[in-house]
């Protein structure tokens, strides 16, 4: 019948405009959608109840009165639907319940599921008036970009405590029943430009700060090699956590990410960092049991800088191929013995150079490049760091943007999730 409707609407038409044509079918259908869903949501949320409702305060037991029949106009992906539901008040504390409101998963919200899912994953890929105009335009809603922040970023909140509590129980029980060959651990950091508010008593390389650092970590597995040798990282098997917080507290999240996609009963656990001194701190306490590489390409821009900045010699000679080679191999005792070597006898350059040889000397445990090779391993942290320009950098470092701590970390928790493939799981968890 509402198909008929709309083809003699349309008939009444002149010309053929069939653009026109899809979109007012589109939101026709939309419409028609609505009113379906209306009479649905009819049958849900009202009536007597079996037994009386208690009020969630745990006053001394006594039932709550009930108030009769309340509307709410509900956002869906099909248009707004009126909701009438059954209401209750406590007569002790006044406090109101909707037991269809929880039923329907919209306590708290005027959006449904849907509504939310749409707007949080627009949130979280574009700024939010980009999000806004998408939805309009491939999705028929219409939310404004405060809207799109506040929706995305209560999920983002939602999401982080969903992802707590999975990584808590991974304490005591992993998530995953495989047991991994091979389970790396990868974590850096990065900064995302903050309000100012947020950085006070921050203190930046350069004197004033502009941005909080991001800890972003992620978690994958390798089974297998390639026609060279070279290792190659298993399909969809990386998992990301991260928040702007303290050392101590991102240390616990990614050991609770490692446990959970089973690092108890992985054949080896191999971590691959940048040789930050927090990130040695995180791995003497969370992963000492790990192989510690650091990361390769890190490694080569010290000595870089030792013939730039203490030599001021150039790169492209046969000293510092020689010494790379060196560096590659895990030769790491030789290639001191030929930076002290090399060393001016004085002055601010040869401290500087002191500097760069402790650096090596302090991570030599952590440079065995061949050694790492021979085992068919990852010596680079190319993974945490493509995450730390796409997972974070292509959402929250764009121009004109500045974030609050809470909101950046809403963001990219919604992220986090989205980018581990767990998405789903999550909203599953949310409609149980």
């Amino acid at each position: 019948m509402e198909a008929t409707r709309i083809v003699e609407r349309i008939g009444k038409e002149s010309g053929f405009d069939l653009e026109g044509m899809e979109f007012y079918i589109r939101q026709a259908m939309l419409s028609a959608g609505a009113r379906v869903l209306g009479q649905v949501l009819d049958l849900v949320g009202r009536g007597r109840r079996a037994t009386p409702l208690l009020c969630a305060n745990h006053h001394v037991a006594h039932p709550m009165d009930s108030i009769g029949l309340r509307s709410k106009t509900v956002r869906t992906i099909l248009g707004e639907v009126e909701f009438t539901r059954s209401g209750y008040v406590c007569p002790i504390c006044g406090q109101r319940r909707y037991p269809g409101d929880a039923l329907l998963g919209i306590v708290g919200t005027v959006y449904s599921p849907g509504a939310r899912r749409l707007c949080s994953q627009a949130g979280s890929d574009f700024a939010f008036g980009h999000a806004a105009k998408s939805l309009l335009w491939y999705a028929g809603l219409h939310f404004d970009d405060k809207e799109v922040e506040r929706v995305a970023e209560r999920t983002g909140v939602v999401v982080e405590a969903w992802m707590a509590r999975r990584g808590a129980l991974a304490l005591a029980a992993p998530e995953t029943q495989e047991s991994p060959d091979t389970l790396y651990v990868s974590f850096d950091g990065t900064g995302v430009p903050m309000r100012g508010a947020e950085l006070e008593r921050v203190k930046g390389k350069n004197g004033k700060a502009r941005t909080r650092e991001t800890k972003l970590g992620c978690v994958f597995t390798q089974t297998t090699v390639d026609e060279k040798g070279r290792p190659v990282r298993d399909e969809s098997s990386t998992t990301y956590v991260g928040a702007i917080e303290e050392s101590r507290d991102f240390g616990h999240r990614i050991r609770q990410e490692a446990l959970r996609r089973g690092m108890a009963r992985a054949g080896r656990v191999v971590v691959i960092t940048d040789g930050a001194a927090y990130n040695k701190t995180i791995i003497d306490e969370h992963f000492h049991h790990a192989v510690q590489i650091l990361d390769l390409y890190h490694a080569r821009e010290h000595l870089a800088d030792f013939f730039r900045d203490v030599l001021r010699r150039d790169l492209k000679t046969p000293l510092h191929r020689r010494l790379r080679n060196l560096l590659d191999a895990g030769q790491i005792e030789a290639l001191l013995e030929e930076m002290a070597a090399l060393l001016p006898r004085s002055g601010t350059r040869r401290r500087d150079g002191l500097k760069q040889i402790a650096y090596f000397r302090r991570n030599a445990h952590a440079m065995r490049y061949a050694e790492y090779r021979r085992q068919n391993l990852f010596v680079g942290s190319g993974v945490i760091e493509a995450g730390c320009r796409t997972l974070v950098g292509q959402r929250l470092k764009n121009s004109g943007m500045f974030w609050s701590v809470r909101g950046a970390n809403a963001i990219i928790a919604l992220r986090c999730c989205i980018f581990s493939n767990r998405f789903e799981d999550f909203w599953e968890a949310q409609a149980l």
